[in-house]
């Protein structure tokens, strides 16, 4: 089964051979509380928007974010080694599980299963990245199109291949969040709108397996010698009723609605698909609205749009319509796009 891509989840900028001090000023008591009420004014402009109860779960999600962090200090147990000796290496338990914590954060969100990182899958996914770092050509499921640089063993460059295809693939991120919330809002596909990535880590799946190379990512996530779901799932909207974290339905992201039945459709009927800015009262604009029954995640058919994004506003509720979908119901949720508030390059 092919999995889809993310070529650049970030632009990655370098600067080489500039050193600079940065030299941060002390505050006087009176700009201390300038700044203190400019804070205060900006929290109660974003609480306008929610319930109480609403603003208590904005809260809690930004606890739990910061909790999580986002940093690559320690990432690894041993490094690769890509030149005149070939090493895969392995990542440290803390990077490994920042990352397991990113993909449960938002599983939790959406009400799904935890899932956990298997050894065997991460040894795995860590070939992948490994072998992907080391040719340096981009991405490829299977590492179809890239020469195997004479460093990579046969066997090695086997195991990478084996790996590359049943995993989610990322290049230009290090950190945890920023390589789970790029897969989660599949904003940056380079083979189309269909959120395949997005599907597979809110998907039917119980474990994962983490792997990282300099700015190569390999996330593995299914076994192809025993492709089966664990847990049926039979419905994920995104994004989802209720509260959602801006940056990940922001700034491109294909909106979706999954289903576990098998699209078996002719053609002839397509699915149709609203949103409605109930904020500032106005239709967005949806454009690309199309079916699919590739069953990523182990779903039987998705319906994916793309809303435009200038239109996608923090703090803004949205409702959202789907219909005309073969052999089911019509689906109308609102949602309402809060910012997590988490420092990192995906936003």
């Amino acid at each position: 089964m092919k999995l889809i891509k993310i070529m650049s989840a970030v632009m990655m900028a370098t600067t080489i051979g500039v050193t600079t001090t940065l030299v941060t000023p002390k505050l006087s008591a009176q700009a201390k509380t300038t700044k203190s009420k400019k804070k205060t004014k900006k929290k109660k402009s974003e609480r306008k928007y929610y319930t109480a109860t609403q603003w208590a779960q904005v809260t809690s999600y930004r606890k739990k974010a910061k909790k999580i962090g986002n940093s690559t200090k320690g990432m690894y147990a041993q490094k690769a080694k890509l030149k005149k000796h070939f090493r895969a290496g392995k990542l440290s338990a803390g990077y490994t599980a920042q990352t397991v914590n990113w993909i449960n954060f938002y599983r939790d969100m959406f009400g799904l299963n935890a899932v956990t990182a298997d050894s065997t899958w991460n040894q795995s996914a860590q070939m992948g990245a490994a072998t992907l770092a080391a040719a340096d050509k981009g991405l490829s499921h299977g590492l179809v199109g890239i020469k195997r640089p004479s460093v990579v063993s046969k066997a090695n460059w086997k195991l990478g291949a084996a790996a590359t295809d049943q995993s989610n693939l990322a290049e230009g991120v290090t950190a945890p969040y920023d390589i789970v919330s790029g897969y989660v809002s599949d904003n940056n596909d380079s083979s189309g709108l269909n959120p395949g990535h997005r599907l597979w880590l809110l998907g039917a799946i119980e474990k994962v397996g983490v792997g990282q190379v300099g700015q190569y990512n390999d996330l593995r996530v299914y076994d192809e010698k025993n492709y089966k779901r664990a847990t049926v799932i039979n419905k994920l909207a995104f994004p989802h009723a209720g509260l959602m974290p801006y940056n990940i339905a922001s700034d491109g992201a294909p909106w979706s609605i999954s289903f576990a039945d098998e699209y078996v459709g002719d053609g002839t009927l397509r699915p149709k698909a609203s949103v409605y800015d109930n904020t500032a009262k106005k239709k967005v604009k949806v454009s690309d609205i199309d079916i699919s029954s590739d069953s990523y995640g182990y779903y039987g058919t998705t319906v994916y749009f793309l809303p435009k994004k200038s239109q996608i506003k923090v703090n803004h509720s949205y409702t959202i319509k789907i219909s005309n979908i073969e052999d089911q119901s019509d689906v109308s949720y609102k949602t309402r796009l809060f910012d997590l508030k988490v420092k990192g390059g995906f936003y």
